[in-house]
């Protein structure tokens, strides 16, 4: 029989940078590919759909959830942790980038926004400051580095989601001005989400390595 039990360690620093890479690297494609499709020659669909930040189910889609997942799992580990404190405010931190994550690819908020007159971003906006206000207790109680870096990757994601969002909306969608927006917006929530995750990492523990314990209980 296997064992149930698995250790895995994490190199921080590594791990953090590849994703950065990763992110940036996809950021210049979708606008490389579409500064040469509106400039140059116009590219084979099958090619833009496949990295445009623009579009479902591609390749920055699965990355960008995959990002909001990381930050889920290690806010949930910190939430399972003995020695923490605000377990209810880490796990709600937890369940909320599991559902961000979920929304990236199923595409819930679209499927939203076709459902009401007003652009999403605006509940939206409402909906982030409400919670922004029920957690100022606890973010008070947390390091001030901390607290402030949490904030500041919160405010550079919102700004993609939700700001550039509605900036955009009168936008001609095919255009080049457009999809440069598209890369703003996408950029700036990819680096805002990998920001609060190198956060995280790093507060969990030390400069290099973070060691995470698995059990599977049959």
């Amino acid at each position: 029989m296997l064992d149930s039990r698995y250790q895995i360690s994490i190199n921080t620093r590594s791990y953090s940078l590849v994703l950065l890479v990763t992110a940036v690297f996809l950021v210049l494609i979708h606008i490389g590919l579409y500064q040469y499709n509106y400039q140059i020659e116009e590219l084979e669909w099958l090619l833009l759909q496949l990295f445009d930040l623009d579009e479902e189910n591609n390749l920055p889609t699965w990355f960008s959830s995959f990002l909001l997942l990381n930050n889920a799992f290690f806010l949930a580990l910190i939430a399972r942790s003995e020695q923490v404190a605000d377990k209810m405010q880490w796990s709600l931190m937890a369940a909320g980038f599991l559902l961000l994550a979920i929304d990236e690819v199923a595409g819930l908020h679209e499927t939203f926004n076709s459902s009401i007159e007003m652009n999403w971003a605006i509940p939206g906006g409402i909906l982030v400051s409400v919670i922004g206000v029920v957690f100022i207790p606890f973010l008070l109680r947390l390091r001030r580095a901390l607290a402030g870096l949490f904030i500041l990757s919160g405010f550079i994601f919102v700004s993609g989601a939700l700001i550039i969002e509605l900036l955009s909306e009168d936008l001609d969608s095919d255009s080049l001005f457009y999809m440069m927006a598209v890369a703003v917006e996408e950029g700036l929530e990819m680096f805002g989400a990998w920001l609060f995750l190198r956060t995280l990492m790093k507060e969990m523990g030390s400069e290099k390595n973070v060691d995470v314990s698995i059990s599977i209980d049959s």
